[in-house]
């Protein structure tokens, strides 16, 4: 509600929209022509529908929005192509239309613009408020439309959300569901077997009684290298690596001890918090008052403010002014903001304020009709009205829409801090005088309080009986100490050296695989793999506790003559460990070499023969003489195409054939992905014969609809695919993104 109360005032709207302009579209205009920069290369930063990058204007975007030029640069070359060879286009009638909500169009989507047409008090979008809305809204675009310098980029952003949006209809209009397609969906869904079976896995059988021949494997290896399980759509290394152990060292933790049992003594006894904990903190606080006050990790100002660990909420909340708590381990929170540093406190409670605080108020502010005397005048007479009222909310509610200059009047979740410190989406209801008044008086007070903005009627309507701690907290780093540092240092030099001697040695990727492996192992080392493309290698934050500690990952991969067993430089230090990694594997986009799925070639081998082994074991014999006899489980569902109920994709379409469309009958062994099944068809059900598939039709097009197109997200390279929208997705393989910031500011590739 704050929010929209902010987009209200006069000029907000346009601080906001320009910055959304900016931001989001014109980077569309901004690339759209090319040449003019410096020759990088053959990849520069990167390509688009394999188009290089110019850099020079990559630069600009970059300097100004750091990392979010990259995915405004890919989304706006991808989605203004699209725009262009469709040939869609939005015209300023037609953008009026749809930012006005006239003309058939419905309420903008975009929260900035539906803010205009919500009721002030409830927040709901009404026929009355919608008439409203048009008014203000037409005024705020009169006045941005005068700005000959802005509004061009506001309008662009604005019709760009309209011709995503028309883009997207295009796209949907061309989904289209034959009555064929219906009708096998149709027996897909109801068509069942009832069966019993039974299945043996593969890994069932050790793996040292199969036989492996390098023959045998290479002959495997031409006979299923174009298998699509076997190719890649990317090219891309995998590093593995491992961490010397970060703990301190027995000592360090004895001697980090003993220091805090003394700074907990002390900020006991000190006569002034402030100068104390500063004295001895790692983390110098300059304020011991309200902005002091501490919240539970998962608060919702937890992002915001300093935090506590969650389970030490009841003791925080029970302690008294004066109270020392501590040293407690500082949480999950404040290592993702230090960069996985792991920080101890010891906390002096200094004070009190509530969790949550409840208000409303009516702003009353001068007018050329009503000077400073006469606005104070009449607030008094509202706020007696108030408190004299039978039905306050009713009357509150009726003053606040006919006299109050802030359309928000509610505020909830406030805290003591926030109300002194007010956040940037909240500018009409704050101040020192509003902040104690709401923290110190009893729920229902009304008071008149006058601010720099203007006149307040504020009434205090909820406030949690749980507080919240003001804290002088002293913090300190749990870490090695630089003599078990030195050591640590020793250590990975020394494994490193190993695995330097031990490779050099070996020929065959396997080989070198396995030396990295029993070298982690022997070390009680816990290794990691990361899966870098070529196309935009990065690592992940949380795989490390340092930015730089990947990127020298990176750097190993992708240095010149870069190949399987790679080891970094040196030991990598990563804040309080060492990390020592290798080029593990690589892999080529579309179909494999052999050397880069030599081992899953092996296993694939290996569970072939396996299953021909059960397979022979099977032939001949009832489930119920090979359940007895392996001592498996006979299971007994009913399947259909569309619901496997967890058998293997391949058994069940076998199920399902023409040849097998029998009841009481033994089928003969099946082989799976991984293992072997023997099934017996009890029964079967022949789905209900329909004329129509008109329902089935309609369904499958909204699915199909919703699969593409439905909340279509912005460009990230690294995005899971459970978040992908098929739309988007598509257009990113279709453009092939190569993202080159990494390796080219490394000098690797140019």
């Amino acid at each position: 509600m704050a929010l929209i109360g902010k987009i209200r005032e006069k000029s907000v709207l346009l601080v906001i929209i320009i910055g959304l302009a900016l931001l989001a579209f014109i980077a569309g205009d901004f690339f759209s022509t090319r040449g003019g920069g410096t020759n990088q290369g053959e990849y520069g930063v990167g390509h688009i529908f394999g188009e290089k990058i110019d850099i020079n204007r990559y630069n600009a975007l970059e300097s100004k929005y750091q990392e979010s030029a990259w995915p405004i640069l890919v989304d706006s070359v991808i989605m203004n192509r699209e725009y262009e060879a469709l040939g869609i286009s939005i015209s300023d009638k037609e953008l009026n239309s749809y930012l006005m909500a006239t003309d058939g169009f419905g309420i903008c989507p975009d929260q900035n613009i539906q803010s205009f047409f919500k009721d002030s008090l409830t927040g709901q979008i009404t026929e009355q408020s919608k008439i409203e809305g048009r008014v203000k809204l037409k005024q705020q675009l009169s006045e941005l439309k005068k700005d000959k310098t802005k509004w061009p980029d506001i309008r662009n952003y604005y019709a760009n959300q309209r011709k995503k949006q028309k883009y997207l209809e295009v796209v949907s209009q061309g989904i289209y569901v034959s009555s064929i397609e219906a009708e096998d969906d149709y027996r897909n869904n109801n068509e069942r077997k009832d069966i019993d079976y039974v299945f043996k896995t593969a890994n069932s059988i050790p793996t040292e009684n199969i036989e492996v021949k390098d023959a045998d494997l290479a002959a495997y290896f031409t006979a299923h290298k174009w298998d699509s399980k076997l190719q890649s759509d990317a090219s891309y290394k995998v590093m593995k690596f491992f961490s010397i152990d970060e703990s301190p060292s027995s000592k360090d933790t004895m001697n980090f001890n003993t220091t805090f049992a003394a700074i907990k003594e002390g900020l006991k006894k000190a006569e002034n918090d402030t100068i104390y904990s500063n004295s001895k903190s790692d983390i110098k606080l300059s304020f011991f008052n309200s902005r002091s006050t501490f919240v539970p990790e998962g608060h919702f100002k937890a992002e915001e403010l300093f935090t506590y660990p969650s389970a030490m909420d009841s003791t925080f909340s029970n302690a008294s002014t004066g109270d020392v708590i501590g040293p407690y381990a500082c949480g999950e929170k404040m290592k993702t903001k230090t960069n996985g540093l792991n920080y101890y406190a010891v906390s002096k409670v200094i004070g009190k304020t509530s969790s949550r605080i409840k208000a409303r108020h009516i702003l009353l502010q001068v007018t050329a009709e009503k000077d400073s005397a006469a606005i104070v005048s009449q607030a008094n007479v509202l706020s007696e009205q108030l408190k004299n009222a039978s039905d306050r909310n009713s009357l509150f509610e009726s003053l606040a829409r006919t006299n109050s200059a802030d359309a928000s009047v509610e505020f909830d979740n406030l805290l003591e801090l926030t109300l002194i410190y007010p956040e940037q989406t909240r500018t009409k209801f704050y101040g020192k005088e509003i902040s104690e008044f709401c923290t110190n008086n009893a729920v229902g007070s009304i008071k008149v309080i006058e601010s720099t903005i203007g006149t307040h009627i504020v009434e205090i309507l909820e406030r949690d009986e749980k507080s919240l701690p003001k804290l002088a907290t002293v913090f300190k780093e749990f870490k090695p100490s630089e003599e078990t540092m030195s050591l640590k240092e020793k250590e990975s030099d020394n494994v490193l050296s190993k695995l330097y001697q031990g490779i050099n040695k070996l020929k065959s990727q396997k080989d070198i695989r396995s030396f990295f492996d029993s070298t982690s192992a022997a070390g009680s080392y816990r290794p990691r793999a990361i899966r870098l493309l070529d196309n935009s290698p990065e690592v992940p934050e949380t795989y490390l506790n340092s930015a730089s500690a990947g990127d020298r990952l990176i750097r190993a991969a992708y240095k010149e003559g870069s190949t399987v067993g790679t080891l970094v430089g040196r030991p990598i230090r990563d804040n309080n460990t060492y990390v020592i990694g290798m080029v593990y594997s690589t892999r080529s986009k579309g179909a494999p070499n052999y050397n880069e799925v030599e081992d899953d070639i092996r296993k694939q081998y290996i569970n072939e023969k396996k299953s021909e082994m059960i397979l022979k074991d099977f032939e001949g014999k009832t489930i119920q003489n090979i359940a007895e006899e392996q001592g498996l489980q006979i299971k007994s569902p009913s399947v259909s195409l569309k619901n496997l109920s967890n058998i293997d994709s391949k058994v069940v379409g076998s199920l399902f054939s023409a040849k097998n469309a029998k009841e009481n009958v033994s089928l003969d062994p099946i082989v799976a992905e991984n293992g072997v099944y023997k099934i017996f068809v009890k029964s079967g059900a022949v789905p209900v014969e329909k004329k129509s598939f008109k329902v089935e039709k309609e369904k499958m097009n909204k699915e199909q609809v919703t699969k593409l197109v439905s909340t279509p997200m912005s460009y990230n390279q690294n995005r899971k695919p459970s978040e992908e929208s098929y739309l988007i997705n598509g257009l990113y393989k279709k453009a092939n993104v190569i993202d080159n910031r990494k390796l080219l500011q490394m000098s690797i590739r140019n």
